[in-house]
């Protein structure tokens, strides 16, 4: 799942002590061996407002099937079910699939080509409507509108379209009107059978991902789809910041929404505000003076760099903190079509500063330098080092310029990056780095509220792409498809920035995933990992960490394993202070 990491900073302790008191735990840290004070982990009461600050303007869309970025799914998991969902807990439990929408994670036929799910009963829309099969058929029939030269529904995840058995010409709903296709169909009210075009065992954790939510076809608009609920709340405001202007987005009540039937969300406040484009610097500022406007509120960005080493070394503040380790990585993808010489690729992968990049983004505090897509605890993991730069993360510019040297390079690269203050910074860096090796680097910034749909499309994509990652599922399937695999270069839903194609790499993708054992396949997928990295068509740049600051009223903080942050829909504020 895509991710725009904007989410790190860093103190000055020394990085090593701060970085062992940021990874005490995965939800809430006190370094103390005095009683903790109460903190963000506890359990919360139910009631009251949670605040979401966030410097983002808005949400690229919250149309189920338009989904893709870890962020924007975090979010819809209030008002969105998923057929499927990872449990609401910290550390490995939050790892762990349930049924969600459905009864249990899936009954697959002997090869896992067809599964089944049966919907719980009693689940209801926001309209009092019961969610039917139909609802859920109809749902990710929608994902085949990215086919249509005019797509309305653009920038979800590749998975439907690539998986599900259908007709190479059909194109969804819209155009095509209601269509059987073997990939989807309904056994009865409460059933719904998927045929995929090759056995997949992952399937169940594919359809935690709302592509494959209901959406009921009586209240679809397509292109501005408003959802309907499902989930413990609804959206009654949305304004997206305008010209320093802050946004608002506020999720009310559901009174449909039945938690008998839902084993996951826990639907504590009576609301959930979210602050849009919010600076995070005078957000770390109220929460920090006690600001009693901001008690109940939640920073989803990390705290700022000259913030850190204050929260750190304060018992209080740090039981206030959301961090860890996450499963997310920053990378830069050089794009094989512009920039087709290997030598050429190679040049600008020795030629990376990792630690100029980083300091911008606070240090190692708040991530490791990486080397690898796949990240260290996934089990698909291979611990590689195929340029040697592990002991040089400024990079090694004598071999760039050895390798520019003897090839026919371009001089001048457009980069494609999120244009916050952060992105701003650390594409700055790219500029200066790559300046020393005379190649010129322009910079295309473009709105986070639209950075990935924008670059769905080959024709707004450039030479250089920063961006960031999230594994869709762990074990290298999650991430290497969707990423390197020619096959879903997908337009209206691609992820593969490198636009690589190169028919070896399909059939090491192709062969892992066909592995039906678990050890074996992990293995595999590590090797593959390596063969992209010798064809130089990314950079890895660092496993990201966070670090969140909240108010001192908020509860049920944890980093939730399937997003790499703050799992807004556990939140809740203290008993007392409803």
């Amino acid at each position: 799942m895509r991710g725009i990491s904007t989410r790190r900073r860093r103190g000055r302790t020394t990085r090593a002590a701060a970085a062992a008191l940021l990874v005490v735990t995965l939800s809430t840290a006190c370094t103390s061996e005095e009683p903790a004070p109460s903190g963000v982990g506890d359990e919360p009461g139910v009631g009251g407002t949670v605040k979401i600050l966030t410097q983002v303007g808005g949400f690229e869309s919250l149309d189920p099937q338009r989904i893709y970025v870890t962020d924007v799914m975090n979010v819809s998991k209030l008002i969105t079910r998923t057929l499927t969902s990872f449990k609401a807990a910290p550390g490995a439990e939050g790892a762990e699939l349930v049924g969600d929408l459905a009864t249990d994670t899936g009954r697959p036929n002997r090869d896992n080509s067809v599964w089944e799910f049966t919907l719980r009963e009693g689940v209801k829309w926001e309209t009092g409507e019961t969610v039917t099969c139909q609802d859920v058929r109809y749902g990710v029939l929608r994902n085949f509108d990215v086919r249509n030269e005019d797509a309305q529904i653009t920038g979800g995840p590749p998975w439907p379209v690539a998986w599900l058995d259908a007709p190479e010409d059909y194109a969804g709903p819209r155009t095509d009107g209601d269509v059987d296709i073997p990939g989807v169909t309904c056994v009865d009210e409460r059933t719904i059978r998927f045929k995929l075009k090759q056995p997949t065992a992952n399937f169940p954790s594919a359809v935690a991902m709302t592509a494959f939510s209901p959406v009921p076809a009586s209240a679809d608009t397509w292109g501005d789809y408003r959802p309907v609920a499902t989930g413990p709340y609804k959206l009654t405001e949305y304004r997206e910041a305008v010209e320093g202007e802050p946004g608002i987005a506020v999720f009310e009540r559901n009174d449909q929404w039945d938690a008998e039937t839902d084993p996951v969300r826990e639907a504590k406040p009576d609301r959930v505000e979210f602050a849009l484009g919010i600076d995070r610097e005078y957000a770390a500022q109220q929460i920090i003076a006690e600001n009693p406007d901001y008690a109940n509120a939640v920073m989803y960005e990390n705290v700022p760099a000259n913030y850190v080493q204050q929260v750190v070394n304060d018992a209080q503040l740090m039981s206030q903190t959301v961090n860890g380790q996450t499963s997310a990585i920053s990378y830069l993808a050089l794009n094989t079509e512009t920039i087709t010489q290997p030598e050429c690729r190679q040049a600008l992968v020795y030629g990376f500063n990792k630690r100029k990049y980083q300091d911008v983004h606070g240090g190692e505090i708040f991530g490791d330098y990486a080397y690898t897509m796949i990240p260290p605890d996934d089990p698909g993991h291979k611990d590689f080092d195929v340029y040697g730069l592990k002991n040089s993360p400024e990079g090694d510019l004598t071999k760039a310029q050895e390798l520019l040297d003897g090839a026919d390079c371009p001089t001048t690269l457009t980069l494609d990056a999120a244009d916050t203050p952060t992105g701003n910074r650390t594409a700055q860096t790219i500029v200066d780095t790559y300046s020393r090796l005379g190649i010129t680097v322009r910079l295309n910034m473009i709105s986070p509220n639209n950075f990935f749909d924008e670059l769905n499309f080959a024709e707004n994509q450039h030479d250089m792409v920063l961006a960031g990652w999230v594994p869709d599922w762990p074990g290298g399937s999650g991430t290497l498809p969707a990423l390197f695999h020619g096959d879903l270069l997908i337009e209206g839903a691609n992820s593969n920035y490198a636009r690589l194609d190169d028919p070896d790499i399909n059939a090491m993708i192709d062969a892992a995933s066909a592995e039906a054992d678990l050890t074996e396949s992990y293995r595999m997928w590590g090797e593959v990992d390596q063969a992209i990295q010798e064809l130089a068509v990314n950079i890895p740049i660092a496993y990201i960490k966070v670090i969140s600051l909240c108010g001192a009223n908020v509860r049920g903080g944890f980093l939730n394993a399937q997003w790499g942050s703050v799992d807004i829909s556990s939140l809740g504020v203290a008993a007392d202070t409803e």
